[in-house]
């Protein structure tokens, strides 16, 4: 099978989004002949790669933005990303036509920017478009927006833009003439079908290496502290001081919070573990590699995720591959895929409400290892199912399914109403 991939950020060394569209471009060239159309910020990296590992049946073509129209400081603002983006979206397109000419694809796919801000124009190729993994309509609860600060204000016009989405004019084109649609959350899932999204499927945009998969922790001995580890970038909506805030609330307990991350919050947040007394309880480890924080995984108990706002969360499914359970929010990615034998999934009602959920989450898992060690065996036989490998021949299994439609245009019927999972 011919497969153009669109994949705007993409890189074998970067995590994130970079890290989602090289592994999807990778992994489905072992099944199929890949075109990828990336932006060159880390081409350096691809070509370096790709020099030491020929790989025939993976082809990139880069598409760059004139720097006379390009405003993107790439050490700037979200606008300048996004006016950015779309003017990338369009000479992408442009240079998807014209390979088209040539190639004669069998189905485009587009893998990154995954978001539904910026609907990707590619359904205007002649042959059937996969849309996703796609995010972004989650939005962060509005009896927490406190936790924002000086952000809520913007958080509000954001969900007011979310909103509206559904009857955005090129939301609503690109959703109805997608032959198949991968959301990462229910909220994004349900905006798409009330787009007119004809399939949209629960798909999670993360994955993770083989070689990732680790066995489940030792339990911890009697004498050693209980071991939280929290990972992500310090920025507001992220939350941690929900995670800070439910351990003081278990002074009592033999615990540790190890914090892996930096950003514009950490300070404010270093001096905030300060007031709340927690001293030796916490360390703040700041950035640590990713080819590092394999150890960090191997020397916790359980993983504690607080964010208000994301679609999944790479770090929670690396997590699960080390066989640790996850005590996280139940709402977004996490509440969508995260079984609930894998850990434990707190409501969000109200930070009144929700944090004591927290708290007590941390003492069940604390005071109960053998509780802890089944979730942990269950996040494992989870994480399992999430490599790079299988999520490739699972996507690759999603092509030959929207092949099969007679029109090529539709994944077989109208949207049911009901948006079914794809894993």
């Amino acid at each position: 099978m011919k497969v153009l991939i669109i994949g705007f950020a993409c890189s074998p060394r970067l995590g994130g989004e970079p890290s989602n569209a090289w592994n999807w471009g990778w992994q489905l060239s072992r099944r199929h002949q890949v075109w990828l159309l990336a932006h060159p910020h880390d081409r350096d990296s691809v070509e370096e790669f790709l020099a030491k590992h020929p790989n025939p049946n993976l082809k990139f073509h880069w598409v760059t933005v004139p720097r006379l129209l390009d405003l993107w400081d790439h050490r700037g603002s979200n606008i300048g990303l996004a006016v950015h983006y779309l003017m990338w979206l369009k000479l992408a397109h442009r240079k998807a036509m014209n390979l088209h000419s040539q190639i004669d694809f069998h189905l485009v796919h587009h893998v990154s920017y995954g978001t539904v801000n910026a609907p990707p124009p590619f359904w205007k190729l002649p042959v059937p478009f996969v849309w996703g993994p796609v995010g972004g309509a989650q939005r962060v609860p509005p009896s927490f927006r406190r936790h924002l600060d000086y952000l809520s204000g913007r958080e509000i016009l954001r969900s007011v833009r979310i909103a509206t989405l559904a009857f955005s004019f090129s939301l609503r084109k690109a959703a109805r003439l997608s032959a198949l649609i991968l959301a990462t959350n229910r909220e994004t899932g349900r905006l798409l079908s009330k787009a007119g999204g004809r399939d949209v499927r629960f798909f999670l945009d993360s994955g993770i290496p083989s070689n990732f998969i680790s066995s489940p922790p030792v339990p911890t001995p009697r004498d050693g502290p209980f071991t939280l580890l929290w990972v992500g970038r310090m920025e507001h909506r992220k939350a941690l001081p929900l995670a800070l805030e439910a351990l003081a609330r278990n002074q009592d307990l033999n615990a540790k919070l190890l914090i892996v991350g930096d950003g514009e919050m950490r300070t404010q947040w270093e001096q905030y573990a300060a007031r709340l007394h927690l001293g030796n309880k916490v360390a703040f480890l700041g950035h640590v590699p990713w080819n590092e924080i394999a150890r960090l995984y191997k020397s916790a108990d359980a993983f504690l995720f607080t964010s208000l706002r994301d679609s999944f969360g790479t770090q929670v499914l690396e997590a699960m591959g080390h066989g640790l359970p996850i005590l996280t929010l139940d709402h977004q990615g996490v509440g969508t895929f995260v079984p609930p034998e894998a850990g434990i999934k707190v409501p969000v009602t109200s930070p009144e409400q929700t944090l004591p959920g927290l708290a007590e989450g941390i003492r069940r898992l604390a005071l109960f290892p053998e509780e802890r060690s089944k979730m942990g065996e269950a996040a494992l036989a989870f994480a399992k199912t999430q490599t790079w490998e299988k999520r490739a021949e699972r996507m690759s299994e999603l092509y030959e399914e929207v092949l099969r439609c007679p029109n090529r245009n539709c994944a077989g019927f109208p949207f049911s109403g009901r948006i079914t999972p794809a894993v």
